[in-house]
């Protein structure tokens, strides 16, 4: 069972209602800039370009992209910059809650549907002592 978590750490973090986790390995950094300027013609799931240190970030709205109510922007929304083949890209969340370590068994297959949102978007569901995190494949969120 390959689960691709490598870091033995996941960010937890909430799109929408949904508590979601992923592998810290695979995130460059954590941004509270929030200056997200429009594109357009651009995919209903990309917000748009973010100025980061002047490189211009595409930014994905994680709600949209799982197919959650889109939302305005508000304080506690972050970007969290992923690595990718391609270079960088943000995935805008609601509010990051935690770093934790992970180990093994605490993970499991992702079911075909978790809180409405399609199973094939997570890799893993993270078990903790009082709730569950969908751990998301981060290669099947940035695919087109």
């Amino acid at each position: 069972m390959n689960l691709t978590v490598t870091s033995g750490e996941l960010v937890l973090f909430y799109s929408g209602d949904l508590l979601c986790g992923l592998d810290l390995s695979h995130i460059r950094e954590i941004n509270r800039n929030l200056d997200i300027a429009r594109v357009h013609r651009a995919p209903d799931y990309v917000r748009g370009v973010l100025n980061l240190r002047g490189q211009l970030l595409t930014i994905i709205d994680l709600r949209r992209k799982l197919n959650l109510e889109p939302a305005e922007i508000h304080e506690q929304m972050r970007v969290l910059v992923v690595r990718r083949e391609e270079g960088e890209v943000g995935l805008l969340v609601d509010q990051v809650v935690d770093i934790v370590p992970v180990d093994a068994e605490d993970l499991e297959l992702p079911p075909a549907n978790l809180s409405g949102v399609e199973g094939s978007f997570f890799c893993a569901v993270y078990t903790m002592e009082n709730d569950l995190a969908a751990v998301l494949d981060l290669g099947r969120v940035l695919e087109k």
